[in-house]
């Protein structure tokens, strides 16, 4: 009987990270669009932010896993990219709170 490999954790945290800074992201981008409360900007840049740094240090520890551990590059090369994508999606939300003031 074939014993099934398990990724390491950091992957499955890595993954799990990237998707709840979207996820949470675009629940404040939606009660924005929804609402148009002004204090849903500043908490949108403070949360921007502060993802940016956890995501950083996480993204930085991944790295530093994919060149030590190189077992499972595709994984982490998966978690690494998934982490990045909420780049470009925080400047189109950026682009849609801000495309009616200019």
């Amino acid at each position: 009987m074939k014993e099934e490999i398990k990724e390491p954790q950091m992957i499955y945290v890595g993954k799990k990270l990237a998707y709840y800074s979207a996820f949470f992201g675009t629940m404040i981008l939606i009660a924005y669009m929804i609402s148009h409360a002004g204090f849903l900007i500043g908490l949108g840049l403070v949360y921007v932010l502060s993802a940016f740094v956890i995501n950083g240090i996480f993204l930085l520890i991944l790295l530093l896993e994919l060149i030590y551990n190189t077992d499972y590059r595709r994984a982490y090369i998966v978690a690494i990219i998934s982490m990045l994508l909420n780049i470009p999606l925080s400047f189109f939300y950026l682009f849609l709170v801000l495309h009616p003031i200019f």
